[in-house]
């Protein structure tokens, strides 16, 4: 029985050690007050980075579904490929395999209903603030394979992903500001549900999310479709703003791959975009890159300008909208 008091009482002590009580001075009700405060603030900082740690295990941990894509030509009844069967049975979501080479994005690629779901939710389904690299909501891989003209083809498909601090997801994008990163990695390979596909790197630029960082304006690069006549003039938007005019030649009837993310070192909410268009039918993926050239008056958005404290030259610039009636 005095033994069990004296824990009683050990343990009373303890606490009246730890949390302010009648009597103390208000000195020593600081003392604790900023000692527990510290305690809490130590194991909500232990379970941040925990939580942080373990989302990005389970993203790094992606790269291990490339060994679930089988070796298989089969296509089922549906026009999907039979190979990519096991990682659509983890998510149905999933769209297709992106890959661009001297980076560590080798990754699947998921697609719902919106763009919003896969900014916070891991390729398992979990909240993640890694995400998932995903599709626009708007496109349709499968007319890339489809032979009717009665099915419409989207001229321009769309991956976003973030730009993370530990340089994951869409990070190492950025290094596609520099000319000899890109005559090193001049393509992008996209392997879709209904088949495989190569992209010959046209452009990479800076541009804007909100049209107060240029002037009212937002180039709309993540268009689906535009006009027919809107298409080559858009090549030629992207020839100003690129940072590397890789040399590659682009024809009015050539379809576009975009990845998306974010830059925000210079203009709040920026983005860094990639745009590649889709090796056509017969011809060879070499890509010649002793034509590229570091351009050497790239058109930023008028934020740009404002930070470097520099003249637009600009700023009077025709703006580019994917149709004649928006403009």
């Amino acid at each position: 029985m005095a033994q069990t008091k004296e824990k009683g009482n050990a343990f009373v002590r303890f606490l009246k050690f730890l949390f302010p009580c009648k009597g103390d001075s208000a000195g020593e009700v600081i003392r604790k007050l900023v000692f527990l405060a510290s305690v809490i603030a130590l194991i909500v900082c232990g379970v941040y980075f925990a939580n942080r740690f373990l989302q990005r295990k389970n993203y790094s941990d992606t790269a291990r579904l490339a060994s679930l894509v089988e070796d298989s030509d089969e296509v089922e009844k549906d026009g999907k490929l039979e190979k990519y069967k096991k990682l659509s049975e983890i998510n149905k979501e999933f769209a297709g395999w992106l890959t661009v080479d001297g980076t560590g994005i080798d990754v699947p690629v998921v697609q719902t209903d919106d763009n919003e779901t896969y900014l916070r939710k891991d390729f398992y389904g979990n909240y993640s603030v890694y995400g998932a690299p995903f599709l626009d909501y708007r496109n349709n891989v499968k007319s890339l394979f489809e032979q009717s003209d009665l099915v419409r083809k989207d001229r321009n498909i769309t991956v976003y992903g973030h730009n993370m601090l530990d340089n994951m997801v869409f990070a190492e994008l950025l290094k596609y500001k520099e000319l000899d990163f890109y005559k090193k990695h001049p393509l992008v390979h996209f392997n879709t549900l209904y088949g495989d596909t190569s992209w010959k790197i046209i452009a990479a630029f800076l541009t804007n999310s909100t049209d107060d960082q240029d002037n009212n304006y937002c180039l709309e690069y993540n268009f689906v479709d535009c006009d027919e006549d809107r298409f080559m003039p858009y090549i030629s938007e992207l020839a100003k703003r690129t940072y590397v005019n890789t040399g590659v030649d682009v024809n009015s009837t050539d379809t576009l791959l975009t990845l998306s993310t974010c830059d925000k070192d210079i203009i709040p909410e920026g983005r860094f975009v990639i745009v590649a268009r889709l090796v056509r039918q017969g011809e060879s993926e070499k890509v010649d890159v002793s034509k590229s050239r570091a351009n050497e008056n790239i058109k930023f958005p008028q934020g740009y300008y404002n930070k470097k404290n520099a003249e637009n030259p600009y700023k009077n610039d025709g703006r580019w909208t994917p149709y004649r009636n928006s403009q």
